[in-house]
């Protein structure tokens, strides 16, 4: 049933990125969510909000991303609200974004969830893998529109990557050396690519869940704190087979002129672990314990290779001589309407994307 939608956005540092959320969200759209161990930051932002009337809420911080989601995911249900979309740390909603997530809670039977496909990322550098590079040095309190940036799809690879990593061939070994830390390595990073391509979209390694009912919290599913880094596509694997069994409705949204924007400029958990523990440690540590939460899943019966059905978004007229049918579509774009993406891609796109 069509309803109400907040956007909850999830803050843990940088006042300058706090900010930018009301750039494009309607300040009585919001809800800002502080939760952080850092007590001069809670202050500042706890008196900006004030100043600004902006609906926020001080939530207890353990330090992990987890604990400040499901911080959110108590606010939300407790809140007179049907829908919200969840703003993770320092990321950001572009105006397309806020338009497209008011349209689909104002659809007639809006999903329970929705994930993002093809979702777009900050970084300052072109070079990505499975996620964003680590940010240079101090720019956790600086400006984002002052740190130089790429835009890519961070989630995304082709097909050639995929051969190679289900094959496990994607990171390099020394021959009959099953001692080699790159040897083990790359076979959890050939399990865990094993499990993206069967239980994803067969050319992501994740999708982000963005927008949520009150029925996708019903039975109790929570992020789960144990996970350093992952908790999010966890609950996206628990949400997809509540989905299999029929419980919510589950979507992904084709993000290609972009809603949501992963901006892993500023810094975040995946580039602690790695700056803390170093490049290939931290990133083994956290992958193995990822990779085998996926087997335990698997085992349970909980993963599924039947993909989830598409927002379907009518845009402009595929033909001349096309009959619209508003039936066939969730969203559909006024005549003249042009998506603001924040730059971020072109409008109309020129590529056809070959998945």
């Amino acid at each position: 049933m069509a309803g109400s939608v907040k956007f909850y956005a999830l803050v843990t540092r940088n006042l300058t990125a706090v900010k930018r959320h009301i750039e494009t969200i309607p300040k009585d759209d919001l809800v800002i969510v502080i939760n952080t161990q850092d007590s001069d930051f809670e202050t500042a932002v706890d008196t900006w909000c004030g100043t600004e009337s902006i609906e926020h809420h001080i939530t207890v911080s353990d330090g992990t991303a987890a604990t400040g989601k499901n911080s959110v995911i108590d606010l939300f249900n407790a809140s007179d609200n049907d829908y919200m979309v969840l703003v993770d740390g320092d990321d950001y909603i572009t105006g397309h974004g806020v338009w497209t997530y008011k349209q689909l809670a104002a659809m007639d039977s809006p999903p329970d969830v929705v994930a993002l496909e093809y979702q777009i990322g900050l970084t300052n550098s072109a070079e990505h893998m499975s996620h964003c590079p680590e940010p240079p040095p101090l720019t956790a309190n600086m400006d984002p529109k002052l740190i130089p940036s790429e835009a890519v799809r961070p989630f995304y690879f082709p097909h050639e990557w995929w051969t190679s990593a289900k094959a496990g061939e994607s990171v390099d070994v020394i021959p009959n050396d099953p001692n080699d830390f790159a040897a083990r390595l790359s076979v959890v990073h050939e399990r865990w690519s094993n499990h993206c391509w069967s239980y994803i979209n067969n050319w992501e390694t994740h999708c982000r869940i963005v927008f949520f009912s009150k029925a996708a919290f019903a039975t109790g599913h929570r992020f789960d704190p144990t996970y350093i880094v992952g908790e999010d596509t966890i609950l996206y694997f628990e949400l997809k087979h509540e989905a299999h069994n029929n419980n919510i409705v589950m979507k992904h949204l084709f993000d290609r002129y972009p809603t949501y924007v992963y901006d892993c400029r500023i810094g975040g958990v995946v580039a602690l672990e790695r700056h803390q523990r170093g490049e290939d440690v931290g990133w083994f540590d956290w992958l193995s314990i990822l990779t085998d939460a996926y087997d335990d899943l698997e085992a349970a019966g909980k993963m599924h290779e039947t993909q989830c059905p598409r927002i379907n978004v009518f845009t402009v007229a595929p033909s001349a001589d096309y009959v619209f049918t508003a039936s066939d579509w969730d969203i559909v774009w006024p005549e003249g309407y042009i998506p603001d993406v924040d730059s971020l891609v072109n409008y109309p796109g020129k590529r056809i994307i070959k998945l």
